[in-house]
């Protein structure tokens, strides 16, 4: 019986020299070697020993030829110390004998003496380097075994032989294992097509090599970088069993995993940090703006307050307006920040009233009319009639339109759309404006997140934390939301759905 661990004893031979013309010889020697190369001229020997992967040399020197082979051997003995050799030497007066004594072949020959066994020296090197090819890999195959995960199996995978590390690892006994099929280690998480390629590898007479993670007696995993060898019947070449060789990464795995997750929280952790960076840097603006108004509308103030009378009484009343716009700003930011802090711990409270979803829009529309004013924009608002009642927290509600609605306003071009559809299963209303469009449609709706940071940095406009507050509330209160491309104005497109089992009609 014979496995396919052992297919690098077939010796590579080259035959160089006079020798090389011996066809009866080359004929014979044929049968003996698995590859047998022939080349009389000495400069392509480098090309053919790395090419053909050469094993032995086997050739005649002459004082014809001496010159011409002796440096190309020498160079080979350096480039390949491991390649063997055996030389017939025709003459006892080669002018580079000792050159070609300093090579230390295996065998040195006098061609008269031993021409007529050449066959015989040629026979016998062949089979010793394949003995020692052999014994080399035995050895190493066997220390293989030894600090191995090692089980053996029928052609069925019934398994035959386990060894004490098959045991120690897996958690089962010898007696749990002999007799039963090698599935019982299978994992639920390897796919049936893992084992189809398998099988289809070894019944081939193929070695098949894999990581696959193995399931243990106590129902612990375990990773193995796997071998699975076929052992055939000499002659027939008729599979007769299989043997498996497991090594145990799953440390190393783990390790790597740790690893990568450490690097990817580091990763990320950078990210976060430019992101709240890019935050902080808008939100400052956003609080820096007002103030700037607050302060120097109220220092106009007060340098007049002695003679206020000379100042006009709209001009006093514009610049109280402003003051009262420029604070109600402030406050509105710092409350959706902490209202944002809230939100993601879980800890904001809903007052849910039955509201009428039509007026409460048309509130939230008749507030922003300053900001559209001031960014030139038109908002149009249109509904199908009805006048859809709804229970959900009035104030929140109204603070995701307004977000979506300053957004609209703040990136569209000319017109904003606001659309109220009233159905029997569902109220839905649509936002949609002329803008640019968003390209990052999931991501922007993560706070904190890369590409919703960029994009924030290039408008600069908001705090950058809209659409996130957004987002929360609406699961909060029950609301489906979506984000798309509008198609009749070319920008953006929000959609916000609440499903109901009924809804009042006033």
């Amino acid at each position: 019986m014979e496995h396919c661990f052992y297919q690098s004893s077939m010796v590579s031979v080259l035959i160089i020299g006079e020798i090389a013309y011996d066809t009866t010889f080359l004929n014979e020697a044929k049968k003996v070697c698995g590859s047998l190369h022939v080349n009389i001229l000495p400069h392509y020997i480098p090309k053919i020993v790395q090419e053909e992967k050469i094993h032995l040399i086997f050739g005649s020197l002459s004082v014809s030829n001496e010159a011409l082979y002796v440096p190309v051997l020498k160079e080979l003995k350096v480039n390949f110390p491991l390649i063997k050799m055996i030389l017939f030497l025709q003459s006892d007066y080669l002018v580079l004998l000792d050159e070609i004594l300093s090579l230390q072949c295996e065998r040195y020959l006098s061609m008269k003496k031993e021409r007529a066994n050449a066959l015989f020296h040629f026979t016998q090197c062949v089979e010793q380097f394949t003995h020692d090819v052999y014994l080399a890999e035995r050895h190493y195959f066997q220390t293989l075994l030894d600090f191995s995960i090692v089980s053996q199996t029928d052609v069925d995978g019934n398994i035959t032989y386990v060894n004490d590390n098959f045991t120690r690892v897996t958690g089962y006994k010898s007696e749990e294992l002999i007799g039963r099929n090698h599935r019982v280690l299978k994992h639920p998480s390897t796919s049936p097509e893992v084992f189809e390629e398998m099988w289809q590898t070894i019944t081939k007479g193929k070695v098949w090599r894999a990581q696959i993670v193995n399931r243990n007696k106590d129902g612990s995993d375990f990773w193995a970088e796997t071998m699975i060898i076929p052992f055939k019947e000499k002659q027939s070449g008729k599979i007769l069993q299989y043997l498996a060789i497991r090594h145990d990464i799953t440390y190393f795995l783990e390790k790597e995993r740790i690893a990568n997750e450490i690097k990817r929280q580091a990763l990320e952790q950078e990210q976060l940090s430019e992101a709240k960076d890019a935050f902080l840097v808008l939100f400052t603006h956003e609080l820096k703006t007002p103030l700037n108004a607050i302060l120097n509308f109220a220092q106009y103030l007060y340098k007049r307050m002695p003679h206020i009378d000379e100042v006009p009484k709209e001009k006093r009343l514009y610049l109280l307006e402003q003051i009262y716009k420029s604070a109600s700003s402030m406050l509105e930011n710092v409350t959706n920040i902490l209202d944002l802090g809230k939100l993601r711990h879980d800890k904001l409270h809903y007052n849910m009233t039955l509201f009428n979803v039509k007026e409460a829009m048309l509130d939230v529309i008749e507030k922003h009319g300053a900001l559209a004013l001031e960014h030139k924009r038109r908002i149009v608002f249109k509904h199908d009639g009805h006048e859809p009642f709804l229970t959900s927290d009035e104030y929140r509600f109204k603070q995701i339109i307004s977000n979506i609605l300053s957004n609209a306003l703040k990136y569209g071009n000319t017109v904003v759309e606001v659309f109220l559809f009233a159905k029997k299963d569902a109220i839905e209303i649509v936002i949609q404006d002329d803008g640019k469009g968003i390209q990052d449609k999931k991501e922007v709706f993560e706070l904190y997140n890369k590409s919703s940071s960029a994009q924030v940095s290039r408008e600069k406009k908001g705090t950058g934390i809209g659409l996130h507050f957004v987002k929360l509330l609406c699961e909060g209160l029950g609301l489906e939301y979506a984000l798309e491309d509008a198609v009749s104005l070319g920008g953006t497109k929000f959609t916000l759905r609440k499903r109901l089992k009924e809804w009042k009609n006033g």
